[in-house]
């Protein structure tokens, strides 16, 4: 399943450790921009000079272009700031009306013009910094620049990275044919998410293994009716599979769902071909 900011895919054929460890990547280790430095020249608003700063931090960028720029201490500038290694805004704004005015990402404006700007913002969609009263006025300079969440949350792309483990179902046939028909169907309705579904003639069947949630509701049916049922405590098995993994990816905005779990393989990849490397080094050493 794919939209513009979600993502639901299956990873098989791998183990846990390396599930998690995708996941880990996609939090801490895929670059993006974000707002780092804020000079602000004049606030008379009702939020100090911090709070706005931080607030413009947290404000997600569009990050299409991150792999394209350096990280500012690579850059060849020497850490003074270029269009290589940075976005520069500025943002000057006054309320001159009786109504309150709100100042959102509309109003800042790209210096050099790079097309870089906060999601989702538009003329009918933008996000609110802050609210101006009469008289009140805001005047800054911000500078975005290229890190990984692992820096700072700012730079996290995904706002949702998660897993489930595959769950493994089966149906005791032997159990189930000692059940009438009425206990099968108050089996059936036991589970919350409709996992199972009756069958005249077939008895209980898995409709989808994956709407489990572990919630474990089928086998507590089956611990209050093993007074009726001869080892109906047996009925049902649930277990996790060690090799299939079902991730859903929530992004912030600033990258695309597929590109962030894209480059996450690939630093994965460059991870163990580090690695692999620093292996065979040792190994012609001590040959």
């Amino acid at each position: 399943e794919l939209d513009r900011d979600h993502i639901k895919f299956v990873l098989s054929g791998t183990d846990l450790t390396t599930a998690n460890t995708l996941r880990r990547i996609m939090i801490a280790e895929v670059p993006t921009l974000a707002i780092e430095f804020v000079t602000i020249e004049k606030n008379t608003t009702v939020l100090h000079d911090e709070f706005l700063a931080h607030r413009l931090g947290l404000l997600p960028l569009d990050s299409t272009t991150a792999q394209q720029k350096n990280y500012l201490r690579d850059c060849d500038c020497g850490i003074s700031g270029c269009g290589k290694c940075q976005v520069v805004y500025t943002l000057d704004v006054k309320n001159t009306t009786e109504e309150v005015k709100e100042v959102t990402t509309k109003d800042l404006i790209c210096e050099n013009n790079s097309g870089v700007w906060p999601v989702h913002t538009s003329t009918e969609n933008a996000i609110l910094i802050v609210k101006l009263g009469r008289n009140q006025e805001l005047k800054l300079r911000a500078i975005a620049t290229k890190n990984i969440g692992k820096e700072h949350a700012k730079w996290i792309p995904v706002a949702v990275a998660t897993y489930q483990i595959d769950p493994v179902i089966s149906i005791n046939e032997d159990v189930m044919d000692k059940m009438t028909e009425e206990q099968i169907i108050s089996f059936v309705n036991s589970c919350p998410t409709k996992t199972y579904a009756y069958r005249a003639g077939r008895g209980i069947e898995v409709t989808d293994n994956r709407k489990c949630i572990y919630c474990r509701e089928c086998m507590y049916w089956g611990e209050d009716k093993k007074d009726q049922i001869e080892d109906v405590e047996d009925l049902v098995s649930i277990e996790q599979s060690k090799d299939t993994f079902i991730f859903n990816v929530e992004t912030t905005g600033a990258l695309p769902p597929e590109t962030i779990v894209r480059q996450s393989i690939l630093l994965l990849k460059e991870k163990l071909q580090i690695i692999n490397n620093a292996i065979a080094e040792v190994e012609r050493k001590h040959r």
